[in-house]
């Protein structure tokens, strides 16, 4: 049970953590506020270590690197991709691609799991497809550039997923210190090369950049505040992440933390105004059978 409590926690806490990451790089430039959020994550996830400890050791730092790297670059994409919109789109086929890689880890190295088990991963799978609203005439699509970044930030998540069920189990939160670490690290160099960039270079960024449209209706006040809850949320996240993997199955962790969109497109349509569909609706109702049937096989 414990395990199923973590894993819908860390999505929850991780889908709201997405939208206000999302909301901010449509206002402030897509990588100043990631360095802002990591920033922000940095201190959290210190008081998150103070609070639960855990051992340090090569393992522990090693994969805890190996993981910020992948994590940080997937997060850049998908923060990219969902300032181009829409997000309730796009957030379900990342969640979707993330899944799918540690589940096929998870396979390849033998972790064992029941028929329960995998129906429930099949269920979350098909809920994760049915949060994506099919293309309507005169609403937004899927660009060239986003379905190219959410392929890119759903395969560096999901391996950034698998990394992590490497660390020892009795790390407790060392290794999202050094996850958020070595992100932070990235965050800063990526920030001072952009800087030095003559500017035509730069526009070739302009890709995960928000257009005119984007912005509009959004001060640089709530877009940095909403960049620092994201921060806090990232921190709670990432610390649940990882206790959850030191007591739980990677395949069942990594489908219980990627229905995180769930929340995502609840805040879009509330907050951004963005419909839902009836089949959004229905993706709700499999996600919750799917986390009774992970109680009853934890």
């Amino acid at each position: 049970m414990i395990v199923v409590l973590l894993g819908l926690g860390a999505a929850l806490v991780y889908g709201a953590s997405d939208f206000f990451g999302a909301v901010a790089a449509r206002r402030i430039h897509l990588v100043t506020a990631t360095l802002f959020n990591y920033a922000v994550a940095m201190i959290g996830i210190l008081l998150a270590l103070a609070l639960v400890g855990g051992a340090w050791s090569f393992g522990a730092i090693e994969w805890g690197v190996v993981c910020g790297v992948l994590a940080v670059f997937g997060l850049l994409a998908f923060y990219g991709v969902l300032a181009i919109g829409p997000m309730s789109l796009l957030s379900p086929l990342i969640a979707l691609i993330q899944s799918v890689v540690p589940v096929a880890a998870a396979v390849i190295t033998g972790q064992a799991l029941t028929p329960i088990a995998w129906v429930a991963i099949g269920l979350g799978i098909v809920a994760m497809i049915l949060l994506a609203p099919r293309p309507e005439p005169g609403r937004q699509h899927i660009t060239r550039p986003g379905a190219l970044l959410a392929v890119a930030s759903g395969l560096l998540l999901g391996t950034s997923l698998v990394a992590l069920d490497f660390v020892p189990k009795d790390s407790g939160v060392v290794p999202s210190v050094l996850e958020i670490a070595a992100g932070l690290v990235v965050l800063c160099l990526v920030w001072l090369i952009i800087k030095l960039l003559p500017s035509r270079a730069g526009g070739v960024l302009s890709v995960l950049q928000p257009g005119a449209d984007a912005v509009a209706g959004l001060s640089a006040r709530r877009a940095w505040i909403a960049a620092a809850v994201s921060g806090i949320l990232v921190a709670a996240a990432d610390a649940m992440i990882v206790l959850d993997l030191h007591v739980g199955n990677l395949a069942i962790v990594s489908v219980l933390v990627a229905l995180y969109p769930v929340l995502t497109v609840i805040l879009a349509a509330t907050v951004l105004k963005e419909r839902m569909t009836r089949l959004q609706f229905a993706a709700v109702g499999l996600v919750i059978v799917a986390s009774l049937l992970f109680s009853a096989t934890s």
